[in-house]
C-alpha cells in the first residue's frame, strides 16, 4: 500500500490557527491547563475531529480521545498523543505539534479514504507541563493507572483553584472510562527541545530513551519583620537563605559533567512586599539524567545543602519530592519501526536520547510506547520564541504517519 501523503499547508495552518488560543503579543503561547485557553484549543481539535466522524470520550481528568474507526473491531487501538498546556509565556509547538499532527494523520486517512485494521485515537493529555498543577505529566499519569481521580482533581493551582473545578469550568470534567488494555501501542511526535537535530543537519530524532526526573518541593521559613527597624546581623531572611541554596543547586549540576541537570524555576516568596523582610520562600527544585545513580547523588548533596542551608542562616527548611521519574526506555520493535520509516520517507535520522520529561514516560509501564523528535529552532523550547519551520512539521508528520501504518500493517 503506498502511503498518503500528508497536507504540508493544511498542517502548518492549523498549528497557526491553534495558536491563537493564549496568543503572547511577543508571538508566544500563555495556555496553562485547564485555563479557558486550554478549553478553547481543546475545543478547537475536538470540532475538527468530529468533522472526520471521530467518536469523542473524556476520562475524569479531562484527557481526551478522538477515535478513528478501524476494519477489525477485535484489533487493539493504536494510540497517539500529546498536549495542548503551555509553560507561563511558552511556545507554540511544545505538544501542541504532536495533536496536530495527529490530527493530520486522521485527516489525510480521512481524505485518502484509507482503512487501517486498527481503530486510531489521538489523545490530548491534560497537564502536562506541570506549571499550574504538581505533577507534570498528571493526565498521562492517572491513565497509567498511577494515580486516582480522587487524588489528583483536588490539587491545587497557586490561587487555591482545584483542578476539578477547572475543568469543570472549561467543560472537560468527563465520566468516560478509557483504559489502557484497549490499546496496542503508543506513538508521541514532538518537537526536539534541544539544538542536536539542527547543529547536525538531520530531520529526524529516533527516540531511545527518556532522561530521570526529579522535582522538589522546598520550603524556607524565616522570621518577617520591618526592612527599616530590623537589624542586618540578626535577621533570618528566608530569601537570603533561598539565594544559598539555589546557588548551591547550580553546584550539584555543575558537579556532573555534561550529563548534569539542576535547576530552580520556581519560586514563591511571602510575604513579597519591598518593604518586609522575606520571612517564607517556597522553590522547586529539579533534576535530571539518565543515571538513576548519579540522580541518587545529586539527591544526596541537595539534602546536604538543605541542612547547610539551614545551619548558617538560622532558618527551618523543609523538603518534599513531588516527583520520581527513572530513566525510561523506550520499546526496541517501536525504535526500529520510527527508524525504518523516516528511511522509507528518505529522512535523514540519528537515534537520540530525550532531556525533557513527555507524556510517553507514563505509558510505557502500561503498552510499548515509542516517541519521534523533530527539531526545533537553536534548540529553544519552553520560551516565546519557540520556533520550527513547515519543512520540519511535514516531515515529521509524514514519518508518524508511515510509521503508524507499518505498524497497523504488520
Amino acid at each position: 500500500m503506498t502511503t498518503p501523503l500528508i497536507n504540508s499547508a493544511r498542517l502548518w495552518k492549523s498549528l497557526d490557527e491553534i495558536s491563537v488560543y493564549g496568543a503572547t503579543p511577543a508571538g508566544g503561547l500563555h495556555r496553562l491547563a485547564a485555563s479557558k485557553e486550554d478549553g478553547q484549543a481543546r475545543d478547537y481539535v475536538v470540532a475538527a475531529a468530529r468533522e472526520l466522524g471521530c467518536t469523542i470520550r473524556i476520562d475524569a481528568l479531562g484527557n481526551t480521545f478522538m477515535r478513528w474507526a478501524g476494519t477489525d473491531s477485535s484489533a487493539k487501538t493504536i494510540l497517539i498523543g500529546s498536549h495542548l498546556d503551555s509553560q507561563p509565556l511558552g511556545g507554540k509547538y511544545d505538544g501542541i505539534y504532536g495533536v496536530m499532527a495527529g490530527l493530520e494523520l486522521l485527516r489525510i486517512l480521512h481524505e485518502s479514504k484509507t482503512e487501517t485494521k486498527h481503530a486510531i485515537e489521538v489523545a490530548v493529555w491534560t497537564n502536562e507541563e506541570g506549571a499550574r498543577f504538581a505533577p507534570a505529566m498528571m493526565g498521562a499519569a492517572y491513565f497509567a493507572g498511577k494515580f486516582t481521580a480522587e487524588e489528583l482533581l483536588v490539587r491545587k493551582d497557586v490561587d487555591g483553584v482545584q483542578l476539578g473545578k477547572s475543568l469543570t469550568e472549561i467543560g472537560y470534567a468527563g465520566t468516560d472510562k478509557v483504559s489502557p488494555v484497549e490499546h496496542q501501542a503508543y506513538f508521541e511526535i514532538h518537537i526536539e527541545q534541544g539544538p542536536i537535530l539542527q547543529d547536525e543537519n538531520l530531520q529526524i530524532g529516533v527516540v531511545t530513551l527518556v532522561q530521570g526526573m526529579r522535582w522538589f518541593r522546598v520550603g524556607i521559613t524565616g522570621q518577617a519583620g520591618h526592612t527599616g527597624t530590623y537589624p542586618m546581623e540578626t535577621r533570618r531572611d528566608a530569601l537570603v537563605a533561598a539565594s544559598h541554596l539555589i546557588k548551591a543547586v547550580q553546584q550539584i549540576g555543575l558537579d556532573q559533567p555534561l550529563t548534569g541537570r539542576a535547576t530552580v524555576g520556581h519560586i514563591v516568596v511571602t510575604p513579597n512586599s519591598p518593604n518586609v523582610i522575606p520571612g517564607h520562600v517556597e522553590l522547586m527544585v529539579e533534576f535530571r539524567n539518565p543515571e538513576i545513580a548519579v540522580l541518587d547523588v545529586m539527591t544526596a548533596s541537595l539534602n546536604q545543602a538543605l541542612k547547610e542551608t539551614a545551619d548558617k542562616y538560622g532558618v527551618e527548611v523543609e523538603s518534599r519530592q513531588e516527583l520520581d521519574s527513572a530513566t525510561i526506555n523506550f520499546t526496541q520493535e517501536l525504535v526500529d519501526l520510527v527508524e525504518q520509516a523516516a528511511a522509507s520517507c528518505g529522512k535523514t535520522s540519528k537515534r537520540m536520547i530525550s532531556g525533557a520529561g513527555h507524556d510517553a514516560c507514563q505509558l510505557t509501564s502500561v503498552m510499548p510506547t515509542t516517541m519521534i523528535f523533530i527539531p526545533c529552532d537553536k534548540g529553544i523550547s519552553h520560551a516565546e520564541n519557540e520556533s520550527i519551520t513547515q519543512e520540519w512539521a511535514a516531515d515529521g508528520a509524514q514519518v508518524l504517519v508511515e510509521t503508524v501504518l507499518a505498524f497497523d500493517s504488520k
